[in-house]
């Protein structure tokens, strides 16, 4: 198990929300979770953020004119 520290948690920590580390890093990044307030805190803060902008965005479309452009700059890059 490798040590994770609080500015290499932090860094990771989009990607353990989002599902997407894999499980020796997840369990890396509990470990330290566990031992550290400041860290579990700040994750705790960055899933509940994540819940009430789902939340919240629910059901909204963007307006037309800007799916449209994003489809279009998207296009571009493949």
């Amino acid at each position: 198990m490798s040590e994770i520290d609080c500015t290499r948690l932090v860094e990771l920590l989009w990607a353990y929300l989002d599902g997407e580390a894999d499980e020796t890093l997840c369990q890396d990044l509990q470990v330290h979770m566990a031992e550290c307030l400041p860290c579990r805190q700040h994750a705790e803060f960055e899933r509940r953020l994540r819940e009430v902008i789902q939340y919240k965005c629910r059901g909204e479309r963007a307006p037309e004119p800007l799916r449209l452009e994003l489809v279009r700059l998207l296009s571009g890059l493949s």
